[in-house]
């Protein structure tokens, strides 16, 4: 699976840096949009699109987004087991409709939640 996630957001940051201490198999690629590369090596993902949205790819190939990324990461490290409660209906509308909301606004959050977390140059997974 690849993950395509903002590098400048101290939280998104933190979230992958947290899968990527739980994925012990090397199952998941992370991708930061903001590398110097990133638009010559991924040609299919849309920048802009993927600020907006968390963009991730699954081992079919196939697009997610958002919360379905965040759901298919976490079941690939064997973690978060309710997160499934996230995709099933009606609580996947207003789960959906809450992460739009904190993608929009992850910068603010983030600054309130995680002042001084990341340099000029982002923030690096550990």
């Amino acid at each position: 699976m690849k993950i395509f996630y903002d590098g400048q957001c101290p939280l998104c940051a933190k979230e992958m840096t947290s899968l990527k201490r739980h994925d012990s198999d090397n199952n998941i690629h992370f991708i930061d949009v903001h590398s110097s590369t990133f638009e010559q090596d991924h040609p299919s993902i849309n920048k802009q699109r993927a600020l907006q949205i968390l963009h991730g790819l699954d081992n079919d190939n196939n697009l997610l987004l958002g919360l379905d990324v965040t759901y298919c990461a976490w079941q690939t490290v064997n973690k978060h087991k309710w997160l499934i409660l996230l995709r099933k209906q009606p609580i996947k509308w207003f789960a959906d409709k809450a992460y739009l909301f904190f993608a929009k606004h992850r910068m603010k959050i983030s600054g309130l939640l995680m002042p001084n977390q990341c340099d000029k140059s982002g923030c690096k997974l550990k």
